[in-house]
């Protein structure tokens, strides 16, 4: 008897052993989705060309070529890349983010959630919880155009920030503390301070920016 419950014991030992790692192991699952296209024409996640419907993850580089464009929904907001254009998403806690590399997003959120864009060492978002839609270029490394269509933007770099009203356009010029000396104008020197010089556009500039922002907010949207 003695010797069967000693059996008994060494045979359950082994089986604990064998399944510890399996157990220790975490099993591999896929990122969570971020977002999903709502229409593509020629553009591509990643290094392959999507289509409608297809799912948009965290970290996913979105890329239009030259007559593309493409449209996400991210939860309750949406972003649309015009045609050469590059960016980077990511999740936000109530939103998403996009890190603008080239060409120009127009982007809406609904209220209570957020976007942002990260573009020229700036920073671009709703200025409140209200909803909010608007349109960021970026022209060069120094330089973007910055329209909003509804709400207001707040746009911040370093310790400056400034605010895009609803119905207005801006071209937004980096400039550096020693940018007199620098031999580049279009490359900010590292460890200089940058600085926002503002240049009004006409209303009338601004008006490709609110026909995507009408079509975004649309009831007919899908």
């Amino acid at each position: 008897m003695r010797r069967l419950i000693i059996a008994t014991l060494i045979a359950t030992s082994s089986l604990i052993l064998a399944a510890t790692p399996m157990i220790a192991a975490p099993a591999s699952s896929p990122s969570a989705p971020l977002g999903v296209v709502v229409s593509s024409e020629n553009a591509n996640v990643g290094a392959g060309v999507t289509t409608s419907g297809a799912t948009i993850y965290d970290g996913d580089r979105l890329q239009t070529p030259a007559n593309a464009t493409l449209r996400v929904r991210f939860g309750s907001g949406q972003m649309v890349l015009r045609q050469n254009t590059t960016a980077d998403v990511h999740a936000l806690t109530n939103g998403f983010s996009a890190n603008l590399a080239t060409g120009t997003v127009v982007l809406a959120s609904a209220e209570g959630q957020t976007f942002q864009v990260l573009a020229d060492g700036a920073t671009i978002r709703p200025a409140n919880a209200q909803p909010t839609s608007g349109q960021v270029t970026m022209i060069s490394p120094t330089e973007l155009v910055l329209t909003s269509t509804r709400g207001t933007l707040e746009v911040s770099m370093g310790d400056e920030v400034k605010t895009v009203e609803a119905g207005s356009s801006y071209r937004m010029e980096v400039e550096t503390a020693d940018s007199g000396s620098n031999s580049n104008p279009q490359q900010p020197h590292a460890t200089a301070r940058n600085r926002f010089l503002w240049i009004a556009i006409p209303v009338v500039g601004a008006v490709t920016g609110v026909v995507v922002w009408r079509a975004l907010v649309s009831p007919t949207t899908p």
